[in-house]
């Protein structure tokens, strides 16, 4: 099976090599034929690397695809996702054609690109990609919307980059995106609890050894978690103290909240975290202990970068 990768950034680049490196059989053939894109060369050298096919140029990739359904997956940020769709992908497209859009797309915004495709004959899947930079090792976890009809053809692709299990259609186009929306906003949620928490266990009076507490969490425990796996990384290999307290966000909790409001529902910690985040930036807050290891936890799992004193 061809598929089509749209753009090389750290996890699109971990989805080519995966798929790239499928191989159910045991055999010496891969299951996928990757052919990947991306504009600058840099990422396009890496994945070559692996023995991906890569292009600089859309329609040189285009030209390359064979048989039917042709598979093009989109990994690119969703400030660029649309124009990208519309003015270089589509006028390659063809009825029969599927894309599937694996990046952080607002749902509503995937909803109607996939009311625009299907008056093309093309076909749309949304997919929520979660994994950070240890999918291509461990396998994503990845929530998928669109036609329930068309779900065979694609879903080999889905199961290979997965876990095994930790995949499947959630509903129709739109439902993919919605679903990881609402799972970044939770993430923002935990993540805050957590470093409150360990900000809370560093002011106290006990002098405590941090690395040491996150090694009990860690088993046993009822907040057990990759996160708190996470924590303990960063007290065993990451500067703490030189690391500034500012917190990235791609806008996924925002969104998040949105739709709570939208639909009434109650999201009063997600809002809370989210505010912590956009507050961060202020210097007066720099220094807050928690707002440092909420942003070495963004670094342990998504490879995101942080500010240093």
């Amino acid at each position: 099976m061809q598929v089509a990768i749209l753009g090389l950034g750290k996890m699109g680049s971990q989805i080519a090599r995966r798929l790239h490196k499928f191989n159910p059989t045991g055999t010496s053939e891969n299951s996928f034929e990757v052919l990947a894109w991306n504009r600058s060369e840099g990422p396009r050298e890496e994945v070559a690397k692996a023995g991906v096919k890569t292009y600089g140029e859309v329609t040189a990739l285009v030209s390359d695809m064979k048989g039917s359904p042709r598979i093009f997956w989109l990994m690119l940020f969703d400030k660029i996702t649309g124009e990208f769709l519309e003015k270089q992908l589509l006028p390659h497209l063809k009825p029969g054609d599927i894309v599937i859009d694996g990046g952080n797309s607002f749902y509503k915004e995937s909803m109607k690109r996939a009311q625009m495709l299907k008056e093309q004959g093309v076909e749309f899947f949304d997919c929520g990609t979660s994994g950070g930079v240890w999918g291509e090792a461990n396998g994503f976890a990845l929530m998928v919307g669109g036609p329930k009809e068309f779900w065979p053809k694609v879903e080999p692709i889905f199961k290979a980059l997965s876990a095994g299990q930790n995949y499947g259609l959630m509903g129709k186009a739109g439902a993919g995106h919605f679903v990881k929306m609402v799972h970044n906003g939770i993430e923002y949620g935990m993540m805050e609890a957590i470093a409150e928490g360990y900000a809370v266990l560093k002011a106290s009076e006990f002098d405590l050894n941090l690395g040491e507490v996150t090694k009990i969490y860690q088993e046993g425990s009822v907040i057990r978690s990759w996160l708190i796996d996470l924590t303990r990384n960063i007290f065993e290999h990451e500067d703490v103290v030189g690391t500034s307290g500012v917190i990235g966000m791609m806008g996924e909790g925002e969104w998040t909240i949105e739709a709570g409001h939208e639909l009434g529902v109650d999201v009063r910690v997600l809002e809370d975290a989210v505010n912590v985040r956009k507050e961060s930036t202020d210097p007066k807050n720099r220094e807050k202990f928690s707002n440092k290891i909420v942003a070495l936890m963004r670094k342990q799992f998504g490879g995101h970068g942080i500010q240093k004193k």
